[in-house]
């Protein structure tokens, strides 16, 4: 029924309990759990429950039933008649809460109230070759201190339940929710309704425990851990790329809805968030309900094209789409005269070699340079900004040892360019939007993620003194860095790639280059700089920061000497902190989501509003 027709939902106050609805990040949760279970007892095996009737399993009293009673449609002929629904309705606003009150709390009892068998539910065997070990090219995110128990999980999504545990304790844990799912929705022996457990899906092979499973809406594969998106998604992609690349013309709301379409299929599709930004120009530039389709949207089309051909071939790792300890640490500046940085790597690498590097502009980019002096410039200092992280991220990416997948964690002293890295889009079409389409180009090519963290300018003394450091030759700034910060192994000199800067420049003069796919895999390693000698002498700026005396009992997150903290910018130790201590993955909101309502703690009172709640 339409309970806001008839005015029922405007008349409703708002009593139910709203924290119940935990949904938003059931996802997330379960691939924190995936990601981070211990790998000794094997893949995590996954299984679905899906409750029956769903919101006609939560009852109603007889005040709430004759408050959202509703008027039938009658003949001249027949007796005027009231439906009173004996449970929750669909259509009413309330009804989402008070159902996952009674969903989520199954799901807290499965997972903290130890059960029994004592139910009335075959549970499918488990298929011998869900127990296999986890295969080779599994990827997994560095965890110096794994459960010790095995997984053992169980979370909700509205009425669909998802088992994650991995053998000896997958029973038992199917068990537990079986249990109280029959406990709490248990109707009357002479009840008409079906059980309460769908026996459509287990006949589907929803409730046989698996490697490979689909989790709302999305394929997860255990064994490979990997993610990705199912067939007929894949397929729908398809469908709307091949429309829009030939179509010139199109509406508001088609485009709208098409940047919805793809923006839900972001997380199986790899550095496809950096993708959007001259898609989304259009709705930005016009307020026409209809609009010619520039060409800048119609090549972001085409590169959309590129990345769905690899799709299917290189999935997603979990690694990738949950919160991991990065594998280097680096910053980066630009100023008028060029840009700079360094990369410190963390020893979760087989890399041991902190890096500097710096790359002066040329004549045509200053000349470019929108300064007091120059008002008529199309580069601003946050486009250099934004190029700086950008060919540090991929000058990093490309002299690093060749990894499955690794992650960069980079400061920047610029607001502007953080803001694009971390929301990976811009409102404009200009230089940032082609700069952050290199970005996704280099995560696909080395498998890699970044990650920005914005950082004072007067912090960020390594990388400012890089910007600006051109009357120093290669040799003479070796030996001037390596004495002012001396650590070991002494700093290594790196040049950009000649293609890096050439993208570079073509996307600071707005200027597309062809998007690398995944086929074509990492660059051949270049040769790195020379080694200075080590002086030591002091930097001419003085540092605030200091080495930590104590370690935490997980110091493996840390740098490899502890001495190399102390030259990161405060942004970059701050989110090192974090990774100090084993990763918690998310928590559901346990145990009070709701508190007790007085006046209201008894059956009959559970869905009605009176002046004593």
């Amino acid at each position: 029924m339409d309970y806001t027709f008839n005015g029922v939902n405007p008349a409703s106050l708002p009593l139910g309990p709203h924290n119940a609805m935990q949904f938003g990040t059931a996802l997330q949760r379960l691939l924190q759990r995936l990601a981070y279970a211990n790998p000794t007892f094997g893949p995590p095996l996954m299984a679905k429950i899906d409750l029956a009737d769903g919101y006609y399993r939560v009852p109603l009293s007889a005040q709430a039933a004759l408050t959202l009673a509703v008027a039938l449609p009658r003949d001249l002929n027949s007796e005027p008649l009231l439906g009173l629904p004996l449970s929750l309705p669909m259509g009413w606003k309330e009804s989402p809460p008070y159902f996952c009150a009674f969903t989520e709390t199954c799901a807290d009892l499965a997972n903290n109230a130890p059960g029994n068998s004592a139910h009335p539910f075959m549970i499918p065997d488990t298929p011998p070759s869900a127990l296999q070990p986890f295969a080779s090219t599994a990827l997994r995110p560095f965890n110096p201190s794994p459960p010790a128990a095995p997984l053992a999980y169980t979370d909700v999504y509205l009425d669909d339940f998802m088992v994650l545990a991995q053998p000896p304790a997958h029973t038992t844990t199917m068990s537990n929710l079986l249990f109280h799912l029959n406990n709490i929705f248990q109707d009357p022996a002479d009840s008409p309704r079906r059980i309460v457990v769908s026996q459509s899906k287990i006949e589907k092979g929803d409730a046989t425990f698996a490697t490979t499973q689909r989790l709302l809406g999305w394929d997860v594969d255990t064994h490979c851990m990997h993610i990705r998106l199912p067939s007929h998604r894949v397929d729908r992609l398809r469908s709307l790329l091949q429309t829009y690349s030939t179509r010139k013309h199109t509406t508001r709301r088609k485009w709208q809805r098409l940047l919805g379409e793809l923006r839900s299929m972001t997380l199986a599709i790899h550095s496809a968030q950096y993708m959007f930004c001259t898609l989304q120009y259009p709705l930005i530039a016009t307020t026409s309900r209809r609009f010619r389709i520039p060409g800048l949207a119609r090549q972001a089309i085409h590169d959309w094209e590129d990345m769905l051909t690899t799709l299917q071939r290189s999935p997603v790792p979990i690694a990738m789409v949950v919160p991991h300890a990065p594998h280097y640490w680096a910053a980066s500046d630009a100023s008028g005269l060029g840009m700079g940085g360094f990369w410190l790597p963390s020893n979760i690498t087989k890399d041991s070699q902190p890096c500097i590097w710096r790359y002066k502009l040329p004549d045509n980019i200053k000349g470019h340079l929108l300064t007091s002096l120059n008002p008529t410039g199309t580069i601003t200092i946050n486009d250099l900004e934004l190029a700086a992280a950008q060919v540090g991220f991929a000058t990093q990416a490309h002299y690093a040892p060749s990894l499955p997948f690794t992650s960069t964690c980079l400061a920047t002293d610029n607001t502007a360019a953080a803001a694009w890295l971390s929301k990976g889009s811009t409102t404009s079409a200009g230089p940032p939007a082609y700069l952050l389409r290199l970005v996704a180009q280099t995560c696909r090519s080395h498998n890699s993620a970044l990650s920005a963290v914005y950082t004072p300018g007067e912090t960020n003394h390594i990388a400012d003194f890089l910007s600006r450091s051109f009357h120093l030759s290669d040799d003479a700034l070796l030996q001037y860095i390596n004495m002012c910060v001396p650590i070991k192994p002494h700093w290594k000199l790196v040049t950009p790639m000649a293609p890096t800067i050439s993208s570079m420049n073509l996307a600071l003069s707005k200027k597309l280059s062809p998007l690398d796919s995944l086929q074509a895999g990492r660059l051949p390693i270049a040769p790195r700089g020379l080694s200075g000698q080590n002086f030591a002498t002091p930097w001419p700026k003085t540092l605030s920061s200091q080495t930590l005396a104590t370690q935490s009992r997980s110091c493996k997150y840390s740098l490899p000497d502890t001495e190399w903290e102390q030259w990161l910018p405060p942004a970059l130790r701050s989110r090192l902190e974090r990774w100090r201590m084993p990763f918690e993955p998310w928590a559901r909101r346990l145990p009070h989501w709701a508190s007790q309502i007085p006046a209201c703690n008894t059956q009959e009172n559970w869905t009605y509003a009176y002046n004593g709640n």
